[in-house]
């Protein structure tokens, strides 16, 4: 099969719909297909072009996410189909299918791509909220749907997809999937009496890293290191401030990037994704699991659905900064960390890997 992908985003960076774009394609080529990808997200297309895959650069204009770009969209929208078809036609070859990842597509070209013998699906990676369900073009984006097919990275998020009003029967969910670390044994418990926590996330209100600092404040037991960048560094820096100012030290590190991820899991006793609001998988939670890494989640988060609470990872309510902090008492015994890390690694291999979504790729194009 000919396979292009597209994204047409509001804003470009390097975050867990491109990773797992990058090792769907990847995938895919490995076992014969051809994929390319056509956009105007550079992190991508340069992630994709680094796997082999063929790479095209269009520029059309901004999606209707925000207020004036939604109703802007009335008079620009027929300059930017013509633009988008113009750029399917200049292809080398015609796809089989069009996986479209943005909203621009989604409305725009859906119904030329059918008519011209291109299977459609759709990838809904983003988080939903005021953009999507506040956004005068929902009721065009769900009449178009009727031509797709949805593919949803978690039950969460397509039980969702369907509370909005998208036809159930043509709703899927294929959670992701990563390239599974090599298989090493490693040590979780601290030599100290400190406990090592871990979290990577967008500084962002959804991603709930204040919920997580409040969680801390009775734990001083803990050593947290936040990876990530965002708008609300500063306030999440006035919040590490007050509480070393409370009990004397500096145990709140936070980084705007690290090099080697596998070392940073590694050197966790614990790994946390604390999001607030609705994350539609999280890959980072996944990572961790699989590195052999004790992990807390939030029921905010896909990836909750694929796990058995109290086995292989401990799962908060989302928000609850006391729900947090009792779930990560559980995990001050070196014992009971060690117990969830074997746990969950095996589940991650067996749920989580890079291949089995390919595989679910695979059955839902055919």
């Amino acid at each position: 099969m000919r396979i292009l992908f597209t994204r047409f985003p509001y804003e470009s960076a390097k975050g867990g719909a491109e990773l797992q774009t990058t090792w769907l394609a990847s995938g895919l080529m490995k076992r014969g297909h051809g994929v390319s990808f056509l956009g105007s997200c550079h992190p991508l297309s340069s992630m994709l072009k680094e796997v082999g895959a063929e790479t095209h650069h269009a520029w059309i204009g901004l999606p209707p996410v925000t207020l004036w770009l939604a109703v802007s969209f009335l008079w620009r929208k027929k300059t930017m189909q013509q633009k988008l078809i113009a750029a399917v036609q200049a292809l080398p070859h015609k796809p089989d299918i069009i996986v479209m990842m943005s909203l621009t597509e989604k409305i725009l070209l859906i119904e030329w791509a059918t008519e011209n013998g291109m299977k459609v699906f759709w990838i809904e990676h983003d988080r939903i909220g005021r953009w999507l369900t506040k956004n005068p073009w929902l009721g065009a984006l769900k009449r178009a749907s009727k031509k797709s097919v949805t593919i949803c990275v978690s039950e969460l998020s397509r039980r969702m997809y369907i509370d909005l009003g998208f036809d159930a029967g043509r709703v899927l969910a294929i959670q992701n999937g990563i390239p599974l670390p090599a298989d090493h044994h490693r040590t979780t418990a601290s030599e100290s009496h400190s406990m090592r926590v871990g979290v990577i996330a967008r500084l962002s209100p959804e991603k709930g890293i204040d919920v997580l600092l409040r969680s801390i404040l009775d734990l001083p037991e803990i050593d947290l290191t936040i990876v990530g960048v965002g708008k609300e560094e500063g306030y999440l820096r006035s919040l590490m401030f007050e509480d070393a100012q409370r009990i004397g030290i500096e145990r709140v590190k936070l980084v705007s990037h690290m090099a080697d991820l596998t070392k940073f899991y590694q050197s966790l006793d614990v790994f946390v994704l604390p999001s607030s609001d609705h994350d539609p998988f999280g890959l980072v939670a996944a990572e961790a699991m699989a590195h052999g890494v004790a992990t807390v989640m939030t029921d905010a988060c896909g990836i909750a659905e694929y796990i058995e609470n109290g086995k292989d990872a401990l799962v908060a309510h989302a928000g609850s900064a006391e729900s947090m902090e009792a779930v990560l008492r559980t995990l001050l015994d070196p014992a009971v960390r060690k117990k969830f890390a074997e746990e969950g690694k095996l589940t991650a291999r067996m749920c989580f890997s890079a291949d089995a979504m390919v595989d679910a790729y695979e059955r839902a194009f055919k």
